[in-house]
């Protein structure tokens, strides 16, 4: 079984997609649309309705990948908790404003501050994830809560468990778990319950950085990674995460041609 390129998404930041928006519509390219806090500031309903007008005009579809830089969640610091679920409100209304009802959060999580009080970090952080989850289902939204540089599953599984929502679901990123996790992603998948993997993100690397190397010039399997998700009993969206045009071609010639 092959991929359809009618099911593959591609990241792209919102500023460049703009700028895009011509060669997106005529490559036929869906879009996770990444909504950092600049954009979140300064975008506009000119912009955003000629960008809904190319994605109907051509049938493409489009998700959105929230902020997360410099935002946590499960801060030590309730000023920066309460900063945190703003930014996550905030980035629900442009999901609103651009017909997307799907929306990728990190979970904010640092090993290094947070080495040996995870515990600490998953009870500050679940209020701030029920909170988001009620403003998100209030729009139509569902979150996927993806790991970034979490040493393992624990915290998104956490979340996961004491937040039942259908509006709340995971990302898996296999490239993060690689990079920066203590398991391999078939390791960490293991965690995951079934029918809780909405999204995956695709991106390739060696293990020493996430360094979102073109699909298949690195070492992940992404083919039996893609398998062992389904496993779990969803058909998940899948996101390529390139860093440029030429590798969005790259992978779009990759996912197309694999079996899975």
């Amino acid at each position: 079984m092959k991929l359809s390129k009618e099911n593959i998404y591609f990241h792209a930041p919102y500023r460049m997609l703009l700028s895009s928006l011509g060669w997106i519509s005529d490559k036929g390219i869906n879009c996770e649309i990444y909504a950092d806090g600049a954009a979140l500031d300064s975008y506009n309903a000119g912009e955003i309705d000629i960008i809904n007008r190319t994605f109907e005009e051509r049938g493409l579809k489009k998700i959105i990948h929230g902020p997360f830089l410099d935002l946590n969640p499960g801060s030590r610091d309730r000023g920066i908790r309460d900063l945190t679920l703003e930014r996550f409100k905030r980035v629900f209304e442009l999901c609103e404003k651009l017909k997307a009802c799907h929306v990728v959060l990190h979970t904010g999580f640092d090993p290094i501050f947070y080495k040996d009080a995870s515990h600490l970090f998953l009870n500050l952080c679940v209020p701030v994830w029920e909170e988001a989850v009620k403003a998100a289902s209030g729009k139509g939204v569902t979150i996927a809560i993806e790991n970034s540089i979490d040493p393992d599953p624990e915290i998104v599984i956490g979340i996961l468990e004491q937040i039942k929502s259908p509006n709340l679901e995971a990302c898996f990123d296999a490239g993060h778990y690689y990079a920066f996790g203590k398991m391999s992603p078939f390791d960490a998948l293991k965690w995951y319950p079934d029918n809780l993997i909405g999204e995956m993100h695709l991106s390739d690397n060696k293990g020493d950085f996430d360094s979102h190397l073109p699909l298949g010039e690195g070492d992940l399997d992404f083919p039996g990674l893609i398998r062992a998700v389904r496993k779990k009993g969803r058909e998940p969206i899948i996101t390529s995460e390139p860093h440029s045009k030429e590798d969005i071609e790259k992978n779009l010639a990759y996912l197309t041609a694999m079996e899975i």
